[in-house]
């Protein structure tokens, strides 16, 4: 068996799926014997999946993770064990790559809900769309990432957000084919970041409570996660508690009736009516009809991942055969 195969037996046994390791090893993990190149290799590990090296060096130690702080988990059941641990590591290990990259980002203290959205809005802007939103955050220093590997299974989780001394970062981990869902969860993460939320937390990782992977007693959303919704929803929509009930809906009949009205009520509130039409669905329950009618809004020729990642890579300096861009770009291609 070479050192390498040897490396990732081991990298299984704490968690990390074959898969995975296999797609982001840098090329010439599988051929490298050499005691220098496989110091290399451990080094960019531990760096990666936020390893303690001294335990990865040590083929006899049990692999431990470094801690960067507390870890909150929102709408999450996935107990204690190897699977929260190699999440959280990663996690931490991409943004710790991520902002590193876009050190030449200035950071900006990220204002309160209704002074961001009046500075859009004041650009000329109809309403507050998926890209406003995007651009925001990059805009105050905070880049947006889709990860599409994950080291096991990722159990329902939407985004991430990360605290990496002031820094912060934003990894989504959901694809959605519905712009305004996308854009409620980065909007949700933002909320957090500019409320406080982890001041003394390394990450927030936020689940759908909704998903089947967590699916079993009602989970209860707690002060933090209404407060982080209240900021998206006023920055969204002007309003903090934002409903759109049947009676504001008018009669809805069809999914092409309530487009219709959502793209009135839109238009008259200054909200894009992709969220009216989502918020409309949370609101009453009608998920169905609220799916059907968002799929009616006009389209995009890419999906909302690619999207985040093109917008990634237009935004992060090229470093061509940079070890740590490779890794990125295994994680988040276009």
């Amino acid at each position: 068996m070479s050192k390498t195969q040897a490396l990732i037996d081991r990298l299984q046994q704490a968690g990390f799926s074959e898969h995975f390791l296999n797609a982001t090893l840098p090329p010439w993990a599988a051929t490298e014997q050499s005691p220098s190149g496989q110091m290399m290799l451990r080094l960019l590990l531990a760096r990666r999946l936020n390893l303690d090296p001294e335990t990865l060096m040590d083929d006899e130690a049990a692999l431990t993770f470094l801690q960067s702080g507390p870890i909150k988990f929102k709408h999450m059941r996935l107990g204690p064990g190897q699977r929260k641990d190699t999440l959280t590591a990663y996690a931490l290990g991409v943004a710790r790559i991520l902002l590193s990259a876009a050190a030449g980002h200035p950071v900006t203290l990220v204002p309160v809900a209704s002074s961001l959205r009046s500075s859009i809005l004041a650009s000329g802007r109809d309403n507050i769309g998926f890209g406003d939103v995007l651009s925001a955050c990059w805009a105050l220093g905070i880049p947006v990432i889709h990860l599409r590997l994950f080291p096991a299974q990722a159990k329902g989780v939407t985004a991430v957000a990360v605290r990496l001394g002031q820094r912060h970062a934003i990894l989504v981990a959901r694809e959605s084919g519905v712009p305004a869902q996308y854009m409620f969860h980065v909007a949700h993460e933002l909320g957090h970041i500019a409320l406080g939320h982890l001041k003394d937390a390394a990450a927030i990782v936020d689940a759908d409570p909704h998903d089947e992977a967590n699916a079993g007693e009602p989970l209860i959303d707690d002060d933090e996660e209404r407060a982080a919704d209240e900021y998206a929803q006023e920055l969204l929509t002007g309003v903090r508690h934002f409903v759109v009930s049947r009676n504001l809906s008018g009669a809805a009949g069809t999914a092409r009736e309530l487009a219709d009205r959502a793209k009135q009520l839109g238009a008259e509130m200054q909200v894009d009516p992709g969220h009216v039409v989502m918020n409309y669905g949370f609101s009453t329950g009608e998920w169905p009809l609220a799916m059907a009618a968002a799929k009616l809004a006009p389209g995009q020729d890419e999906s909302l991942s690619s999207l985040v990642n093109r917008v990634l890579w237009e935004q992060l300096p090229e470093r061509t055969g940079d070890q740590s861009e490779h890794f990125l770009r295994a994680v988040a291609p276009v």
